[in-house]
């Protein structure tokens, strides 16, 4: 018996967990799975229910803590004796009878890929306050029933994913492709949803003059950053950049406070970037003085496919042409995968939304 099983026999703990595939199938990282252990601290704390065809977990707040989307991005404040109702399993009908017998001011959680309890909630007579994105691509739909509140505006950005903002000048597009081949070798991309090392990148613009340092110092571990202590990270022009001059011309209708460029390659025949958030770095978004991310294809193919989920839950599939510019909220899940037989290269810019941009994707 370990002291995290609080009592509790371990077959009876794994029984329990198995009940729970139906709310863990929509999970993607072990954190977010409702595990032995989870269900250990939650019976020990009286919060777990189990009835005969139906599980869920109730808690009631201790003190106010607020709701946030991601990031600072706050879509609602918790108060002091709030019932928040979540890992909703088996009978909707169960569920819906039991949901209502809680008549303080409630908070509900549901998956929103999971269509039945967002009906559900809509049954029981909550109001959607607005969706919660894990750093890992999980989607909460949050929902709120009680004396009326008011919630913060939430900038209409936020519910951008992805868009096509421009059609760009071809001759430029075309003279940075016939430059492609005096690049050096890219340089792999560190991070664990990149599958099979297929994605790589050079800096034209970025942290050092070297092109090959493809990362953002604020963004990295603790691990990382205590081993590069003392090294003066400066938002610079790399040694390849003069030979892009195109590029400057290319961004320059987006603005002025330009921050990292690169050149990001995706390998042909399945190369993929599995679903994942990029949280990290606070400064994104496409907000008024967020870095937006900017996308322009510079060799790419019919079979390159980008996939975005909404806020909603709802994938979008995008293919992005040659000559165009596209914005792509990174905060938000979203995967890419090129099934052709050539590389893709697009161009990628970092770029302080100004008034102009930040009209074009609310527009």
């Amino acid at each position: 018996m370990k002291a995290w099983q609080h009592g509790y026999d371990l077959d009876y703990l794994k029984d329990i967990e198995k009940l729970f595939d139906d709310y863990n199938q929509y999970t993607l990282s072990p954190f977010a799975k409702y595990k032995k252990n989870n269900i250990a601290e939650s019976l020990h704390k009286n919060r777990l229910i189990l009835l005969d065809d139906a599980r869920l977990e109730v808690a009631e707040s201790k003190a106010k803590s607020k709701i946030k989307v991601y990031g600072n991005t706050v879509l609602g404040e918790k108060l002091s004796g709030d019932i928040t109702i979540s890992k909703l399993s088996g009978n909707i009908s169960t569920l819906k009878n039991k949901i209502n017998e809680y008549t303080a001011d409630c908070w509900l959680y549901v998956w929103a890929e999971n269509n039945s309890h967002v009906e559900l909630a809509k049954e029981c007579g909550f109001c959607e306050v607005g969706p919660k994105i894990t750093s890992y691509g999980e989607i909460y739909k949050i929902y709120y029933r009680g004396e009326p509140r008011e919630f913060p505006e939430i900038d209409p950005v936020e519910f951008v994913g992805i868009k096509k903002v421009d059609n760009v000048d071809g001759d430029l597009i075309e003279s940075i492709r016939s430059k492609l081949d005096k690049l050096p070798e890219f340089t792999n991309h560190y991070s664990n949803y990149n599958k099979g090392k297929s994605w790589s990148a050079l800096s034209l613009r970025g942290y050092t003059d070297d092109p090959a340092f493809i990362t953002k110092p604020s963004e990295m571990s603790d691990a990382w950053k205590k081993d590069h202590v003392g090294i003066d990270f400066t938002l610079q022009d790399s040694v390849l950049y003069n030979l892009f001059p195109e590029v400057r011309d290319l961004i320059e209708p987006y603005g002025d406070d330009v921050h990292r460029v690169r050149f990001m390659l995706l390998k042909p025949k399945s190369g993929e970037l599995s679903r994942h958030t990029d949280q990290v770095d606070p400064d994104s978004g496409g907000s008024l003085g967020k870095l937006a991310r900017l996308h322009f294809p510079i060799v790419t193919n019919d079979m390159v496919m980008f996939t975005v989920w909404d806020t909603d839950g709802v994938e979008q599939n995008v293919s992005m042409s040659v000559g165009e510019c596209w914005f792509l909220d990174t905060r938000k899940p979203h995967k890419a995968v090129n099934f052709g037989t050539e590389d893709r290269i697009h161009l990628v810019v970092d770029v302080v939304t100004k008034e102009s941009l930040y009209g074009k994707l609310i527009g």
